[in-house]
């Protein structure tokens, strides 16, 4: 009876022991096969928000040997967009969004240090402050706002020549039930593209939709592409005149387009949502 009960004791003590090794065994390959996508450690950062038109700025310490930096990998909306970081400061581009698209942001690091995002603030959503009723017609851009403040602004932006463009700026009313507003459309021909952006007076901007707006306007067309005096446009519009480079030389309103003091050589014409190209002989 003795043996069996000591053959039965080593029996058990053996299995306790396969089983504390097989445990061990299985919590270090799981550790390491999965420490790459573990996105919801203690060593991670996770920001929540929508994009409201700017990128995110990160501090980026060196590590305790102060050999490595701190971020391994950057994650926008569960996609990888950064990884191996070699600089104490670095930008996510979220540029690609969309105005008010949902985003998560997360900033895996090592144990032994922490980055910091400067300007957090910038994709969370000002609960209180709501836009409704934002149409356009054939003169005009209208839309209702609530809770807005005194002292903070807002701007009625047109999307032109690849970028957004400030139309006008109007105070808020700061009334905490709705209020309304209106401003002068600027249609081009085609498509037209408007948004509200509203900056409380901490600089933090937030946009309400983009809107379109199909217009029935004709297409500007000019002449002649190779200029002396004066462009001619087929009716008349705000324009610019810009060098190679993008400065812009001469800007207005009309029809005809004074081009005496240009120098010989290639410009370009805005007008109309459009580039065009021109030679001033």
């Amino acid at each position: 009876m003795l043996q069996l009960t000591t053959v039965n004791s080593v029996k058990d003590s053996t299995k306790s022991l396969l089983r504390v090794i097989f445990l061990s065994i299985f919590f270090v390959f799981a550790s390491f096969f999965g420490f790459a996508d573990d996105k919801t450690s203690s060593n991670t950062i996770i920001l929540n928000g929508a994009y409201q038109g700017k990128n995110l700025y990160v501090q980026n310490p060196f590590t305790v040997n102060m050999k490595d930096f701190c971020t391994d990998e950057v994650y926008v909306n569960s996609e990888k967009v950064m990884s191996q970081i070699k600089s104490s400061a670095y930008e996510i581009d979220l540029s690609y969004l969309a105005i008010n698209e949902p985003v998560t942001i997360e900033i895996i690091h090592k144990a032994d240090c922490k980055p910091k995002v400067l300007n957090a603030q910038v994709i969370r959503l000002n609960s209180n402050l709501q836009f409704t009723n934002l149409v356009s017609n054939e003169t005009s851009i209208s839309w209702s706002t609530k809770g807005e403040k005194i002292g903070d602004k807002m701007y009625v932006e047109q999307f032109l020549y690849n970028s957004w463009i400030t139309l006008k700026e109007i105070p808020s009313k700061g009334s905490s039930s709705n209020s309304s507003y209106s401003s002068e459309s600027h249609h081009t021909s085609g498509i037209n593209k408007y948004r509200i952006k509203y900056t409380d007076k901490d600089g933090t901007a937030f946009y309400s939709r983009v809107i379109e707006y199909q217009s029935g306007l004709p297409e500007i067309t000019f002449y002649p592409k190779r200029v002396s005096n004066k462009i001619y446009l087929s009716r008349g519009s705000d324009y610019e005149i810009t060098d190679e480079k993008g400065v812009v030389l001469n800007k207005g309103k009309g029809k005809e387009i004074p081009c005496e003091t240009l120098k010989e050589g290639v410009y370009y014409l805005n007008v109309d949502n459009k580039t065009e190209k021109f030679l001033k002989k």
